[in-house]
């Protein structure tokens, strides 16, 4: 029986958000107790006032959560007879999904929620069953694109102005939707094929399941020769470890690959990631911030991988140039050539937004590995950009562009 989904995980964002800010309040007062104590001749009327603060503001704080508690769990009776357990998600929903995913996915998918995003292939936006009827169309080429953290494969559909002005622009005049893969099966007659995943799981956790999910298919799908993996973000963290897992337990379609791009990824660690670690250790300092540092703590073990990119103590075993396929890393930077050297040192500073250059292009990754800077582009900008498919095309075989 599917139980609720929304109502239990806002139940418990509650219950953590009420204790915190009752161990703030608690801390502060503490502090201003414990000098009042001190005062000759206040110690005994601080004792009553504290004793008589500390029961009301416990009451208040119990009455929060359990009040809280019992109306979230008769939205979730509510919840649970209006839902209907075949229902599909709207495009709205499943972005509030997969963000609350890359928030505490992990918590959702230890308390089995609902919410818990269940990895699976998608095609025009639904999930693909492995059965022969719906793996016959497949062709023996397939792409298989892997979104980055608290996205899903939607992403791959972010619109932007540029391919008004690009050699795709006929694509818009004829409906067709204007994404990489969409694009791949037109002028190079392979197959696109969509992983969504829990992307606030483990990044070991999260490709472990994709190296299982992908001998799966290529055991459902004899006539599927060979893979090309196309990763934004996480997604290319997740796709290299994937490959590697597969190459040591030597799954088939590891051999099969053909190339890996990785775009935007943070092979070497992603600064936000490293800066969001420092400030929760400086929160964890001291009494007062102490519950604060445990909010921020709280955050997904997902998120928590990216400080490390590739070098997470789970992937130390295996060495980069093991990946005995071609590599290619396409990095943006902010900064463009129009800017001049302000333009090139906004570049090297900020990357794109959220990925240092030296973290995306990896220069410790050795082997048929080519790295191209796309200027001008933020760190969402690489899902869906001609310039950037330009040079997918290319690396894939297609045809020069008249």
């Amino acid at each position: 029986m599917r139980r609720a989904g929304y109502a239990p995980a806002l139940n418990a964002g509650l219950q953590a958000t009420a204790t915190r800010v009752q161990e703030v309040h608690e801390a502060i007062a503490g502090k201003t107790f414990d000098k009042l104590l001190r005062l000759p001749g206040l110690s005994v009327p601080t004792r009553l006032v504290q004793a008589v603060h500390d029961a009301v503001t416990q009451g208040v704080y119990a009455a929060v959560r359990h009040g809280g508690s019992a109306a979230l769990t008769l939205a979730a009776g509510a919840e649970h007879l209006a839902t209907d357990p075949n229902r599909i998600p709207g495009a709205k929903e499943q972005l509030l999904r997969s963000a609350l995913n890359g928030a505490v996915g992990d918590a959702l998918a230890a308390s089995a929620n609902p919410l818990a995003v269940q990895m699976a292939f998608h095609v025009d936006g639904a999930p693909m069953e492995l059965t022969p009827p719906n793996l016959a169309p497949l062709r023996a080429r397939v792409c298989v694109f892997i979104h980055g953290l608290a996205c899903d494969e939607g992403s791959w559909g972010l619109r932007t102005d540029a391919w008004h002005a690009s050699p795709w622009a006929r694509t818009l005049a004829e409906g067709l939707t204007v994404r990489y893969g969409a694009l791949l099966e037109r002028e190079l007659g392979l197959s696109a094929l969509y992983l969504r995943y829990n992307t606030g799981l483990p990044i070991e956790a999260s490709a472990q399941q994709f190296a299982m999910r992908l001998d799966e298919l290529s055991k459902a799908a004899p006539q599927l020769n060979e893979f090309v993996l196309v990763g934004h973000s996480m997604g290319g963290l997740v796709a290299r470890r994937g490959l590697a897992i597969a190459t040591e337990h030597a799954l088939e379609w590891a051999s099969r690959t053909s190339m890996m791009i990785c775009l935007g990824s943070p092979n070497q660690g992603a600064a936000l990631a490293k800066l969001g670690a420092v400030a929760s250790a400086a929160l964890m300092a001291t009494d007062v911030t102490r519950p604060l540092g445990r909010i921020a703590n709280a955050r997904s073990q997902g998120v928590k991988d990216l400080r490390q990119g590739m070098h997470a103590p789970a992937q130390r075993s295996t060495r980069p140039e093991a990946l005995a396929v071609p590599v290619r890393l396409v990095y943006a930077t902010l900064g463009d050539a129009a800017g001049g050297a302000s333009g090139k040192l906004i570049g090297k500073l900020f990357g794109d937004g959220l990925v240092p250059p030296g973290s995306a292009s990896d220069d410790g990754l050795t082997g048929d590995v080519e790295r191209v800077e796309v200027t001008g582009l933020g760190h969402m900008g690489l899902l869906n950009h001609p310039r950037v498919y330009a040079l997918i095309r290319r690396w894939l075989g297609a045809d020069e562009l008249a």
